[in-house]
């Protein structure tokens, strides 16, 4: 899919030197650079190949590859839900920081809450954002760069996200005010990677106050009652009008032009929300980064349930607001250790998720994770070494199609109610885990990590907002056959040599 606005990444390489030479000669408000001068920005590559690190020279500026290589953060000791904000120790998340860097992390992602951070609608709360600042100045000192995520629910949801969260009037006022406040605040920090909107944005199927906006859509996509009419033929009812057409039932209809519409109003609706963020992070800092946390249902080729499982939040449009895309995944074609078919089932849609976030920008593939060391809830238990053995061929398996990797989490954390209780890099201890080892032996060798990406092959994915989840699989088995071949045909990847305990997939089924 082509971005509507080519010339942005190449604008924005124009703007940061210009920006950071300003601060650099102390006139921009912002003496970071003049204390900190081993830090410089980040910013996408041009041809969207990656990133690079940008250090103002008084004669040009110099650039440096960088490859954001870390994991999402949270402090492991402050229960379930994390309560970061609210129980913020900053002794202890510098020791945090400190293993990190022993690792190589070079990239942290962080979590932001709304009812620490946005208490009401006017208000961003300033002990919030100084413990920001000290969590800032934390990583400046280790060398890690942070993607600071929009305000969440993990210490509470504010009376403002009610009755919309996306759309209502209240939420979406917080949301600009909140980053108008924080962008500018931060305006050329170094350590800031980039503002990531939210963590996994999902819309809901239907809300209510969406009904004016529908029609209001559809009149702006058909014209007239008798085009819309003629397209949706005998599934409007006899007390609809062209002033309320009522949206579908969240079931699975093909041949439904009335779902399929619903489906294209409901990214429609994501849309806005996502542009009208960035627009506020853009008039606070024209230099920062933005990007979206997309959940793997914003694939929509794989999907369990009806189609109100698909998040709405569609990398591919949102692309042109955004200066990289940023996705998550988790095995969940069964576990991969069950048998060797979900083993590759589950590498194959890895691939398939990232080749489809493909535009012109870089991709991240900002939370990939497993467990070893024991059995969370529900799950079998698993060892140190097939965690790690999952974990390194994910990212074997990505090498030519991500520019960047997050490990969830950190820190195995023993109050979770899901994998992340197993799942560090390190155990709660901070004592290295087998795949933090071999995570450690792949932050020396970034340079050769990221692998040229080939022409990839596009994919229509109208059919599967409609269709039925089990009717999905031949249509995603296709999709991930064309990027298995397109990948074949470019060759293997230069080898990164991990530790002895790491030994590919033939064993990956071992008890």
């Amino acid at each position: 899919m082509k971005n509507r606005h080519p010339r942005r990444a190449t604008m924005l390489l124009l703007i940061l030197p210009a920006a950071a030479a300003i601060a650099w000669a102390g006139l921009g408000g912002c003496s970071v650079l003049t204390r900190k001068a081993h830090l410089g920005l980040v910013c996408p590559e041009p041809d969207g190949r990656g990133f690079v690190e940008q250090f103002p020279r008084r004669h040009g500026t110099k650039l440096r590859p960088f490859v954001p290589f870390g994991t999402n953060y949270y402090d492991p000791n402050t229960g379930w839900a994390p309560k970061l904000w609210r129980q913020f120790d900053p002794n202890r998340v510098a020791e945090h920081f400190r293993v990190m860097n022993e690792l190589g992390v070079n990239c942290a992602r962080v979590f932001l809450t709304a009812a620490t951070f946005q208490p009401d609608v006017n208000t961003v709360d300033e002990r919030a954002l100084r413990k920001l600042d000290k969590l800032v100045e934390i990583a400046r000192d280790a060398r890690i760069r942070l993607i600071v995520t929009g305000p969440d629910h993990w210490e509470g949801v504010p009376a403002y996200w009610k009755p919309d969260r996306f759309a209502g009037s209240q939420s979406r006022r917080a949301l600009e005010r909140f980053w108008s406040v924080v962008a500018r605040r931060y305006r050329l920090e170094p350590a800031i990677f980039s503002w990531d909107l939210l963590n996994e944005p999902h819309l809901p199927w239907f809300v209510e106050s969406w009904r004016p906006q529908w029609n209001a859509w559809l009149h702006r996509k058909y014209g007239s009652w008798p085009a819309l009419k003629a397209t949706y033929a005998g599934e409007l009812g006899a007390d609809e009008s062209w002033q309320s057409v009522a949206p579908p039932k969240n079931e699975a209809d093909p041949g439904s032009p009335r779902l399929r519409d619903w489906q294209l109003f409901r990214e429609h609706v994501a849309d806005e929300w996502v542009r009208r963020q960035v627009e506020a992070i853009r008039h606070a800092d024209p230099t920062a980064r933005v990007t979206v946390g997309y959940i793997q249902w914003s694939y929509p080729l794989v999907r369990s349930g009806k189609p109100g499982r698909y998040s709405a939040f569609n990398p591919r449009r949102q692309a042109q607001w955004l200066d990289f895309v940023s996705i998550h995944f988790y095995p969940t074609l069964g576990g991969p250790f069950d048998s060797p078919e979900n083993w590759e089932k589950n590498l194959a849609y890895l691939r398939s998720v990232l080749a489809y976030c493909h535009t012109d920008k870089p991709v991240v593939l900002s939370e990939y994770g497993w467990y070893g060391g024991g059995g969370p809830r529900g799950q079998r238990h698993l060892d140190e070494a097939q965690q790690a053995r999952w974990l390194t061929a994910e990212v074997e398996a990505s090498r030519r199609l991500a520019h960047g990797w997050l490990s969830w989490p950190f820190a195995d954390t023993p109050s979770s109610t899901d994998i992340s209780i197993y799942a560090g890099l390190v155990t709660q201890r901070m004592t290295p885990k087998q795949w933090g080892r071999c995570f450690q032996a792949y932050a020396a060798r970034l340079s050769t990590l990221p692998q040229p990406t080939p022409v990839l092959p596009d994919v229509d994915i109208t059919k599967a907002l409609t269709t039925p989840a089990a009717e999905l699989a031949p249509m995603h088995e296709r999709y991930a056959g064309r990027i298995e071949a397109t990948l074949t045909r470019a060759g293997p990847v230069p080898p990164i040599r991990v530790p002895a305990t790491v030994t590919g997939a033939s064993d990956q089924t071992r008890k």
